[in-house]
């Protein structure tokens, strides 16, 4: 009786990526004549069948690394709901032996996490797969494409990096999210008036790609940019500073933690309300702020979506080589107004909606 292979099988025979033993075996342009008659030849004969992983699965472990940064006081606005987002899609799996490896990261400590990562598959440890947020240096791009290359999909979420050679990424429209801030400042605020414009990291797609087009197309409106994303203690008194000595006509946010200073720095000046203010994404204290009357809207890029979708864009390939319609899935941004909030966040709570 022939023995059942999988993909993984093949690929570590033949020393090639998993996606050229797809491309061989499924007739899909970027593989040699010669290495697709060779590997379909040798798939044929070791009773290869398509979809085989699946059933594969639940008979043996399958090792999957999730590279995401550790909770603490500036990162849990935005990344507590990209771990709550992993983790949902990971509870709906039950059925599939999958041990999960969590590498929670210090700040600045992605590129030397994801370098103990690959000293480990060097030394012989098994990995089929990693989630994680792009690096955006050398060593950890180097990282990364090492790990492509021996075969591991992997997959982004939040951000892209196309020199990985990586499977996908999953982030939110970031230039859509630009386009409805700028339309709602449009809508607030008369022509010729001031923005102060909080802009994060100029290196982050998130918010550089955000502020972007509230910069370059609202040239009608007098946008002041604040810079500053890492060190909140100084955000948040160039903030009060601006609130008392010159406040703007309004305010824009284009990131999570800078909303919650913004909120801070408000309530703290006493002009919370006085100032229409449209910020990013949804948790207590920006739903606070908005059901007070401090926030008049916010920008919804859904982390928790994001997340769940990119570990199911890594699951599905694993489990049924099937690869992603798309490189990269951009989720579907929401303005958000006093009047529909609690919808959302009660969904954001219970995740039922990303179950349809």
């Amino acid at each position: 009786m022939k023995s059942q292979i999988t993909m993984k099988d093949m690929a570590q025979h033949f020393n090639v990526s998993l996606n050229t033993i797809h491309k061989a075996i499924y007739g899909k342009p970027g593989v040699s004549e010669a290495t697709r008659k060779k590997i379909v030849s040798y798939a044929e004969k070791n009773g290869y069948r398509l979809n085989a992983m699946a059933s594969m699965l639940k008979r043996k472990n399958m090792k999957i690394a999730v590279c995401l940064p550790k909770l603490d006081q500036d990162s849990k606005y935005f990344y507590s709901y990209i771990w709550q987002g992993y983790r949902m899609y990971l509870a709906e799996q039950s059925e599939f032996n999958l041990e999960i490896q969590e590498l929670a990261y210090e700040k600045g400590e992605l590129s030397r996490t994801l370098e103990a990562l690959c000293e480990k598959v060097k030394a012989g440890e098994e990995l089929d797969g990693l989630l994680t947020v792009p690096p955006g240096d050398e060593k950890g791009i180097c990282a990364v494409r090492y790990l492509a290359d021996k075969g591991l999909p992997v997959v982004f979420v939040t951000e892209d990096q196309d020199r990985c050679g990586h499977l996908g990424t999953v982030v939110g429209d970031y230039y859509a999210a630009g386009q409805l801030m700028a339309e709602q400042a449009c809508n607030i605020l008369a022509r010729g008036r001031r923005i102060l414009l909080m802009t994060g990291d100029p290196y982050k797609d998130s918010h550089y790609l955000v502020a972007k087009y509230m910069r370059q197309e609202k040239k009608e409106y007098a946008v002041e940019d604040l810079y500053g994303y890492y060190e909140l203690d100084h955000l948040d008194k160039n903030v009060l500073d601006i609130l008392k000595e010159n406040p703007p006509d309004l305010i824009c946010c284009v990131f999570s933690r800078g909303s919650a200073v913004l909120y801070r720095a408000l309530k703290k000046s006493g002009m919370a309300g006085r100032i229409p203010v449209i910020a990013s994404d949804v948790f207590d204290e920006t739903v606070r702020a908005l059901k007070e009357g401090t926030f008049t809207n916010l920008v919804f890029k859904d982390p928790c979506k994001q997340a769940y979708l990119a570990i199911k864009m890594l699951y599905e390939y694993l489990l049924m080589d099937k690869e992603p319609a798309e490189k990269v899935r951009r989720v579907e941004i929401v303005l958000i107004f006093k009047s529909n909030v609690n919808y959302f966040w009660e969904n954001i709570k219970d995740m039922q909606y990303m179950r349809t």
